[in-house]
């Protein structure tokens, strides 16, 4: 009858509350980046970008210039003489003086970062999937498929990153989308053997074991057992790689492999048209461009390193 006692009484409380390790693996990895003031400060400069290139998407009438985002609605007014310098006589917009079209930097520059931004991601996220599943399959798996695939991405490795994606982009053309094509082609393969060594010691721990001997088939070992300790990995890679993807997107475009698009709002265009008058003494068209650019890297680079000492075990504290 002892064992009756609590039938229709009150519930303790830690009878109902679960524990989520999860959640608060989440909080405390969380805690510890925020200790890191200048991955902290990174990640707030990375957040105001993106809500810039996001708030574009939602409402790009606040940035102040009508029509900037496509060449067939913006055509610049051509003015004599040359860009105004930077001046508050004509609002905040000219804070950053004017570009070669004799359009505001400041507001130009917000533009461009949606550009900039969605390619980039789209062009990592991509390499991610790829390079992620087959470095995976092949650290696991191993054999040929292994084989085959380092020594495909040997080749890859074995050119420079900057002539191989001029490289792939001569062959397909220039224009927006092929060197979007030509960053994914080059990109996976850094997924692929980061994801494959990592692979290769998680598959040989215990737990993967039990699962084997369990029955549980090969490919669900992968996708459900290697794959998630993986990640940790693949997001430190993913956040610095951001930084590099769009450096490179802008070095294309400032090189002339976006000859579809010569009047899109892009960091690497503006780069572009701030050549023209970089002779005559006029430095901001350009010179303003790449610091706002080089924020943006660095600020990439801060949160990368914070994160990989918070997920990284070895560094972890």
């Amino acid at each position: 009858m002892a064992n009756d006692t609590n039938v229709g009484g009150p519930i303790l409380k830690s009878q109902t509350v679960k524990h989520r390790p999860r959640t608060e693996d989440f909080k405390h990895t969380f805690k510890l980046f925020i200790k890191n003031e200048l991955a902290f400060v990174g990640f707030v400069i990375v957040l105001v970008y993106f809500a810039i290139a996001i708030l574009d998407y939602v409402y790009p009438s606040y940035l102040g210039v009508r029509n900037i985002d496509t060449v067939a609605s913006w055509v610049p007014q051509l003015a004599s003489g040359v860009p105004g310098a930077p001046t508050l006589a004509h609002g905040w917009w000219y804070i950053f003086g004017e570009t070669e079209y004799f359009a505001p930097i400041f507001p130009v520059m917000l533009a461009a970062l949606k550009t900039d931004i969605t390619y980039s991601v789209a062009i990592v996220i991509t390499g991610v999937l790829i390079g992620t599943i087959l470095g995976t399959l092949s650290g696991y798996f191993g054999k040929l498929y292994d084989e085959v695939l380092m020594r495909i991405t040997d080749i890859f490795f074995s050119v420079p990153t900057l002539v191989l994606a001029i490289a792939v982009t001569t062959v397909l053309g220039k224009s927006l989308t092929n060197v979007v094509i030509a960053l994914i082609i080059i990109w996976w393969p850094i997924y692929a053997r980061l994801t494959r060594g990592v692979s290769l010691s998680i598959k040989s721990n215990k737990f993967v074991e039990a699962a084997t001997a369990s029955g549980s088939s090969g490919l669900r070992n992968v996708f459900v057992h290697v794959l998630p300790n993986v990640l940790s990995v693949v997001f430190v890679q993913f956040s610095l790689d951001l930084g590099s993807i769009v450096q490179l997107f802008a070095a294309l475009d400032f090189i002339g492999f976006n000859q579809g698009s010569p009047l899109l709002p892009e960091i690497g265009n503006m780069l572009t048209w701030g050549t023209t008058y970089l002779v005559a003494g006029i430095w901001w068209p350009i010179v303003i461009p790449g610091i706002f650019l080089l924020i943006f890297t660095v600020a990439i680079n801060l949160m990368g390193d914070g994160l990989r000492d918070v997920l990284d075990p070895k560094l972890r504290r």
